[in-house]
């Protein structure tokens, strides 16, 4: 099977793929991680963004993450499809792009709030950069742990049953990678 990739395409969207990586953390669920990384997600969110990059009719950066976050979800759709025992419905399809779009809006807003302007909407997104590479950054229980609190608003208890781990070391988890991401955060400004 050959791929017509576009060279000016590939650098043009790698500049989003931590972006991605984190709008994927936040959504893959824990459970299916075993089967299908979020890694593996974006990448084939990036290759199909590539393959396609000719249909893409937006301007701005903002209509490009749109248009990137709409393959992220379809993707994140025939995950949930394949590995889920329920058929698809279009209640749950329309429920996983509200979420999408609530996560995505939820790190934006943590970061800056409502923004107007175009030079608004640049530092916005290099804020969210910014946290999708702290994030990034961490060490991989650090991150799973803040982003199945923060995120999926999972309890200590089911964090530490999911990570096998104790609660207590949950708990130091949380603490270094949120300090951490504080720290990273506080550098780059």
């Amino acid at each position: 099977m050959a791929f017509n990739i576009d060279d000016r395409a590939t650098s043009e969207l790698e500049r989003y793929r931590s972006y991605l990586n984190v709008l994927a953390e936040l959504q893959l669920n824990p459970r299916l991680r075993v089967k299908e990384g979020a890694s593996d997600l974006v990448q084939r969110t990036m290759l199909d963004a590539c393959c396609n990059f000719g249909d893409f009719r937006g301007k701005t950066d903002l209509e490009l993450r749109a248009w990137l976050k709409v393959i992220l979800t379809r993707n994140l759709l025939n995950i949930a499809k394949r590995y889920g025992t329920h058929k698809r419905d279009l209640t749950r399809e329309v429920a996983l792009q509200d979420r999408l779009e609530r996560s995505s809006a939820r790190l934006h807003h943590q970061l800056i709030s409502d923004q107007t302007t175009p030079s608004k909407q640049l530092i916005e997104q290099e804020r969210s950069e910014q946290l999708a590479q702290a994030l990034l950054n961490l060490l991989d229980d650090e991150r799973s742990a803040v982003v199945l609190k923060h995120y999926h608003n999972w309890s200590v208890a089911e964090i530490a049953q999911h990570l096998g781990r104790t609660q207590d070391a949950v708990a130091g988890l949380l603490r270094r990678g949120l300090k951490k991401l504080r720290e990273q955060l506080r550098e780059e400004v």
